[in-house]
């Protein structure tokens, strides 16, 4: 029976019953009938409300299922312990440029993350709920969950390669970088023996390589083909992460700015990095003077020099620039103690510092051992006059 109907019959007994009442009980009743009424609306309304949720619920429950059979194919990337020819997703993001696959393969997969992740966040959506489909939630959540595991990676990765101290970007979205970046900082495209990093820095209107100190440098074959690999793995980054922003704006989805700085500028470091590629030039190198003596470099320069032709045959000299030693303590016990200075070498295009650590542990009643290697300094190599 409709709810229209109910509602009428309930009235219409209503006001028969109170006209077979004597007179003297109609102002008493007149109350009661007043609140049968109202809770007969009430009744009809909550009627009207359950069939109003139910239809909604059937609407809904249709079109997720309507949504959950027209899902896009889901990316390896994405998938349970997913592979591409056998390796793992961090070792993808590391082989990038090693691995046999071409742009237009990296084109497809990044198509294919953009249509799932935001298909994922339609169903997400409409799966709500007390009555929530707990095991395609479940499900969402995972395949999302590895979405950003991948992004992340590739943050990660170009973090090593690129660390910019400044970006700006105008009023018509234009971006440039007004300092410096890191290129190949501790990352394994760096040949072995070669200076500690490399960054790029703008001179006179174009980019070249240069020390971590700033000055202007020139890379060698070796060091020249890790950095062309790395300009070729920031290309390949921006397939992923250039206008990534706008689907994570669509969706919803916040990003950090540091997530920004990476993702919306790959673009700029890679073409800086293709540009100092194309200008390595040994007339790029800036020479320093030789660093001076410290008081200590007389007493020590034979014991220096001695582990230091051990660790690298190639030496030709040491600098110890120390005055005095600088003691590393353990609470309130020395642990041991330092001396700074650099390694003299020679190559094509001149001597050559680096920066190098001496040092003496402590063997307790205030006496020391044997000067021994104590690793490299914080500063990157650099020529001299």
């Amino acid at each position: 029976m409709k709810a229209k109907t109910i509602k009428t019959l309930l009235v219409a007994a209503i006001t028969v019953a109170a006209m077979s009442v004597p007179g003297t009980a109609n102002a008493q009743l007149g109350g009661l009938i007043n609140k049968a009424k109202k809770k007969a609306e009430q009744v009809v309304d909550k009627k009207k409300e359950d069939v109003k949720k139910e239809a909604k619920k059937a609407k809904d429950d249709a079109k997720m299922k309507a949504l959950e059979t027209q899902r896009p194919p889901l990316p390896w990337v994405m998938a349970p312990d997913g592979t591409y020819n056998g390796v793992g997703m961090e070792e993808f993001v590391d082989r990038m440029v090693e691995m046999d696959i071409t742009e237009d393969g990296l084109k497809e997969l990044k198509s294919q993350l953009d249509a799932r992740f935001k298909h994922n966040h339609v169903l997400d959506k409409i799966n709500s709920g007390p009555d929530y489909d707990v095991k395609l939630w479940e499900s969402i959540q995972k395949e999302n969950e590895r979405y950003w595991q991948f992004y992340d990676k590739i943050s990660s990765w170009t973090n090593v390669l690129i660390n910019s101290t400044k970006v700006t970007e105008d009023a018509n979205g234009a971006v440039s970088v007004s300092t410096k970046g890191s290129l190949m900082t501790a990352n394994k495209y760096r040949a072995k023996g070669s200076a500690q990093g490399i960054i790029l820095v703008s001179r006179n209107g174009k980019y070249v390589f240069a020390t971590l100190g700033g000055q202007g440098s020139y890379l060698n074959d070796a060091d020249l083909e890790g950095a062309k690999k790395c300009a070729k793995q920031m290309h390949l980054f921006q397939i992923f992460t250039k206008d990534i922003h706008l689907l994570w704006d669509e969706v919803g989805e916040k990003y950090s700015n540091n997530q920004k700085y990476m993702y919306y500028n790959q673009n700029v470091y890679a073409n800086a990095a293709d540009q100092a590629i194309a200008h390595n030039s040994p007339e790029n190198i800036e020479y320093k003077a030789m660093p001076k003596t410290g008081s200590m470099h007389a007493k020590f320069k034979a014991e220096a020099l001695a582990i230091a032709k051990a660790d690298d045959p190639k030496v030709l000299d040491v600098i110890i620039t120390s005055n005095d030693w600088d003691v590393v303590m353990k609470g309130i016990v020395p642990e041991r103690r330092n001396i700074y200075g650099y390694y003299i070498t020679q190559d094509e295009l001149g001597k050559k510092c680096s920066e190098r650590v001496w040092t003496q542990k402590y063997q307790g009643d205030g006496k020391y051992g044997k000067l021994k290697a104590g690793g490299v300094g914080v500063s990157a190599d650099f020529y001299v006059k």
